[in-house]
């Protein structure tokens, strides 16, 4: 332990410790000193990394996951190992530096496509739920740098190219100067070897001329300053090898003439005193007026603030002289100035990620306490996933997308030939909600179709409406006498599993506003008709007879919904008559079409159609406001209501514990049961009466149950 302790001084400030903390960086020394008494698994030592990370001012718990999470320790310490020693945080944060360093989907002979760099940053940022994580990795990456001269020169050309073209341009949008430098000149020397040495070689033969200079330079600056009772602090700045050969390039200029190779900092109090020490330098000296520019009064758009001016100073030569505040330096050193916009250009990215981390610097910027790592967990988020091909090449979809969009999103044929889809290598089925990070493989036949079921929201194969407008499209170039049949096959079929034989054509035909039976088979064969609305419109059918034959009142019975002809086109929410709403401009619903509530901020429930493109399309969190409404007000209010649902099934374990789970999801309350098993064929009959809210599509519950695996077939019978 002895040992530990004689690290700790190198890693943590034990003056900033509570005496439960010293104990965990204690521990956390002595387990990543145990880490590097093992046979070397990985070339990068924790112990390295987090030195590096000390001096970031990251907080302890950063440091100490840190410590843990060297590779030689992934197959002695369990996740479950390290919460039970450090915590459920720590873990997390373990965790997910490990699957970073596990990531080893970059293509070095892709460096080129700038379209797939960008995505593999967003990629990775997405991955990254914690802020810190990111920061560890980048540490991880500066620690490989370092090492990298022992190694082959393919190996270093690999790992070079990696951090050019993505761990370079991630530290610089995080903002982080002090690893981003570093991963550059790093990475340039072993890109550019003979360029990197040419640089060096030059900065090193006038080395002592320039620094010389500089010093005279900050003497007369020092003189200055104090003359006029202001105080400050300067200092040479140092120019990295990379930026000056950027420079080089971008202005077509020899080193030599480049104005910012004698550069030096001005520290001061305020922002009065900004302008102040400008004020003096141009009165002692001449300035270069192109190179002038005053980023405090007009900051850049990624917050970065100083003043900087090129004077000619002493001897006719050029100096570069930055002004600033400790703050404005701090911030653009450690993480709050958002640089990336200005150095990219911020092409091509993902603004609620944009959002997120400018949200993560704006925390940074009005804390000083290193705690406050812990308040931005989950900020890194984006609202698209980025998923891989075979090839390497990322995909951006939609949270929620599936194998099947995945599909439709690279090519048309090749969705329409899917017939099944690898995960990270597993098959998985077609409705899987696919994770940033995944590599996905499309599994086709030569000439596939594609299926009716995927157009179904209950069975969840599609969530794009691109994808399912194709998929549309593909039914509606069908012959037409084929599209017929099928339609007036799938209404049988609706017609029996509801046991709604008492429905007439006739009724459903004047229900969707058909004249003919052909035309309205067409459609559904088509899918210009969905099954769930063909369901929605044969159950509100069947409601009527069964539950309100006694009402007084006539009503007139619609597409999706019923309604009183006094109440046409006005919505209830359902529970909450007394609420107002009103109609969406974007689709316009009529009370022939099926609807659905969405709660807008500030104006109070707006009604679309429940196909609307803008109800299609909103995100995880967006869902969460949609709300049931209803062209009824008696609709609205009325009560649940009793079915039969019977189920024939192969018989196996946990079949009944299965249903029971999928009516639970559903919110649907099983009243009683009956069930009979037959041994020698080993199949079941269930017979489930259930409690079903007035809102519940009944097609909606089969659909569902049928998804279960091993369930034949499923039926409703008539309401009670």
């Amino acid at each position: 332990m002895q040992i530990a302790r004689d690290l700790f001084p190198l890693i943590f400030k034990k003056e900033d410790l509570t005496s439960e903390q010293l104990i965990r960086c204690e521990l956390a020394c002595a387990i990543a000193l145990e880490a590097q008494s093992l046979p070397e698994s990985g070339v990068v030592r924790s112990v390295d990394v987090a030195q590096i990370l000390s001096k970031l001012n990251v907080d302890e718990e950063t440091l100490i996951a840190t410590l843990v999470s060297d590779t030689n320790l992934v197959n002695i310490y369990t996740i479950e190992m390290i919460e039970a020693r450090f915590g459920a945080s720590t873990a997390e944060l373990v965790l997910g530096i490990r699957k970073l360093n596990q990531f080893k989907e970059f293509d070095v002979n892709r460096r080129s496509d700038d379209v797939q760099n960008e995505r593999l940053r967003q990629m990775l940022l997405a991955m990254t739920s914690d802020i810190r994580i990111m920061i560890v990795k980048l540490a991880y990456r500066v620690a490989r740098l370092r090492h990298l001269k022992y190694e082959d020169p393919d190996v270093c050309h690999q790992i070079a190219s990696e951090t050019e073209l993505i761990f370079s341009p991630l530290a610089n949008r995080l903002g982080i100067a002090q690893l981003k430098w570093e991963l550059e000149d790093l990475s340039f020397r072993y890109l550019h070897e003979e360029k990197y040495k040419e640089i060096a070689t030059q900065l090193s033969v006038k080395r002592e001329e320039r620094e010389a200079y500089i010093q005279r330079t900050m003497e007369t600056l020092n003189h200055l300053l104090h003359s006029h009772n202001i105080k400050a602090n300067i200092s040479g700045r140092p120019k990295h090898i990379y930026s000056i050969w950027k420079k080089m390039q971008r202005k077509n200029l020899p080193i030599d003439e480049l104005y910012d190779l004698r550069a030096i900092r001005i520290y001061v109090d305020s922002v009065k005193d900004c302008y102040e020490v400008l004020g003096l330098i141009h009165s002692r000296w001449s300035y270069v007026k192109q190179e002038f520019d005053d980023y405090i009064a007009t900051p850049k758009e990624n917050g970065y603030q100083s003043i900087h001016t090129v004077i000619i100073g002493p001897e006719g030569k050029t100096v570069e002289i930055q002004i600033r505040t400790p703050e404005m330096h701090y911030n653009s050193e450690y993480g709050v100035a958002a640089h990336w916009r200005y150095k990219e250009g911020g092409k091509g990215v993902d603004k609620s990620l944009e959002k997120s981390i400018s949200n993560v610097r704006q925390l940074l910027e009005n804390s000083d306490d290193p705690e406050v790592f812990k308040e931005i967990s989950t900020e890194l988020q984006s609202q698209n996933i980025f998923v891989m091909t075979p090839n390497n090449d990322i995909i951006t979809l939609r949270q929620g997308a599936t194998p099947l969009d995945f599909a439709y999103n690279i090519h048309t044929q090749l969705g329409h030939r899917c017939r099944g889809a690898k995960i990270n290598g597993r098959i998985k089925p077609l409705s899987t909600p696919l994770k940033t990070g995944d590599k996905v493989e499309i599994l086709t036949i030569k000439n596939g179709e594609p299926s009716r079921n995927w157009l179904n929201p209950n069975l969840g194969y599609l969530t794009s409406s691109s994808a399912r407008n194709k998929v549309r499209n593909w039914f509606n170039k069908q012959n037409k006498e084929e599209n017929i049949q099928i339609g007036e096959a799938i209404y049988h079929r609706e017609v029996k599993r509801l046991h709604a034989e008492s429905i007439t054509l006739k009724q459903m035909l004047e229900r969707f506003h058909y004249d003919n039976s052909e035309l309205f088979f067409e459609d559904i064969g088509k899918s210009r008709i969905n099954e769930r609305q063909l369901t929605s419109a044969i159950q509100r059918l069947l409601k009527p007879q069964s539950k309100l034959e006694s009402s007084q009142k006539s009503f007139t019975f619609k597409t999706g919904e019923f309604s009183s002809p006094a109440e046409e086109n006005i919505a209830y929410v359902v529970g909450a008559t007394h609420l107002t709403t009103h109609l969406a401009p974007c689709c316009q619903p009529t009370s022939s079409d099926e609807i659905v509530g969405y709660v807008t901020r500030g104006r109070g429930i707006t009604v679309h159609q429940k196909e609307c493109a803008n109800i299609l399309n909103l995100n995880h969190d967006d869902l969460q406001r949609l709300i049931e409404v209803s062209w009824s007000r008696q609709q609205a209010e009325q009560p649940d209501y009793q079915i039969y649902l019977h189920i024939v099934a192969f018989d196996r374990k946990g079949l009944l514990r299965d249903v029971m789970v999928t009516l639970s999801q559903l919110n649907i309350n099983l009243i009683e049961s009956q069930t009979h098993t037959d041994l020698q064929e080993r199949t079941v009959e269930m017979t489930l009466t259930l409690e079903v809210d007035n809102q519940v599509v009944l097609g909606d519950i089969l659909d569902y149950i049928e998804r279960i695996p091993n369930i034949e077939s499923a039926s409703i019978s008539k309401c009670q």
